[in-house]
């Protein structure tokens, strides 16, 4: 029974004519209170359509703004994979700093506007920690590699490892806001030396548990023989180089940005011009870019 069927029968139920009136105004009354709550409520219903209305227009807008940036990638992965596979790409890659010689290699790589791979190890001077800054800021890959650099030290057993590993790995994220997920093993993944300490089989196991972690570990292909020696030559270094990635497609050359290692900075700028005549353009390593690792020592 509506309302207005309960009043009206209120009103003929009535005994007296103030009895009548009495309902007569409560009727009035309920009336204009049930005339506010339906306009109350168209008022709330057409402002939440007209927010509906807005909300679906700026997801429109968003969508749009997506497809747009989604055909760009496609445009962009199409390019890519239209690209010749033989494309010749050099990976420059410095182990061991930072140190005063990487400020210096950061301002050649800026001279000639290619970019690197540092895999880096522990410096807590005020030097170190804005070299590891500069590195990210120019816009070059930053790789794990050891804090301590100590062979005796990390490869003790795979617990040793991790804890120095740790370490580096922290104090890049303090420094710089990134977790990087590229490394390289002091001595490369099938060095000898690991065995004096831990055991033949240390270095397979720490393969295994990096790569389940999540790491991409890179050896080299090109050695430019800077660490034979505390400071190596500069023409054996620009000739091991040059040398060493005729007939590569795909170069990872191994250099070192350590205190001593000053003959490799003077060495880079032939080492750059000579890949360039060769044919190869400058790339950073990532946990998708090509990759080489040595066969594991028996």
């Amino acid at each position: 029974m509506s309302y207005i069927s309960i009043i009206l029968n209120l009103i003929l139920g009535a005994r007296t004519i103030k009895g009548a009136v009495t309902v007569s105004i409560i009727f009035f009354i309920l009336f204009i209170i049930y005339t506010s709550l339906q306009a109350y409520t168209y008022r709330n219903t057409a402002r939440h359509l007209e927010k509906i209305q807005q909300e679906k227009k700026e997801l429109q807008a968003a969508n749009k703004k997506l497809a747009g940036e989604l055909k760009k990638i496609k445009q962009n992965m199409k390019k890519t994979s239209q690209q010749s596979p033989n494309k010749k790409v050099a990976y420059l890659t410095f182990d061991d700093g930072p140190s005063s010689n990487t400020s210096a290699i950061l301002s050649i790589l800026d001279h000639y506007k290619i970019k690197a791979t540092f895999f880096v190890i522990g410096n807590q001077s005020e030097r170190g920690k804005h070299m590891y800054k500069r590195i990210v800021a120019e816009g070059h890959a930053i790789g794990l590699h050891s804090y301590s650099h100590e062979y005796r030290t990390i490869y003790v057993s795979p617990t040793a490892f991790h804890q120095d590993f740790n370490q580096i790995r922290e104090l890049v994220y303090q420094l710089t806001g990134q977790k990087p997920n590229i490394i390289r093993f002091p001595g490369g993944s099938n060095n000898h030396i690991s065995r004096k300490y831990g055991g033949k089989n240390l270095m397979h196991t720490l393969i295994q548990q990096m790569t389940r972690e999540g790491y991409r570990y890179f050896d080299w292909n090109v050695d430019s023989r800077d660490a034979e020696r505390v400071t190596q030559s500069r023409d054996i270094i620009i000739q091991s180089v040059l040398q060493g990635s005729k007939n590569k497609q795909k170069t990872i050359i191994l250099l070192h940005d350590s205190q001593v290692k000053t003959t490799t900075v003077e060495a880079l700028p032939a080492i750059i011009e000579g890949l360039r005549k060769q044919g190869f353009s400058f790339d950073v390593l990532t946990d998708q870019s090509f990759t080489y690792h040595f066969a594991p020592s028996s």
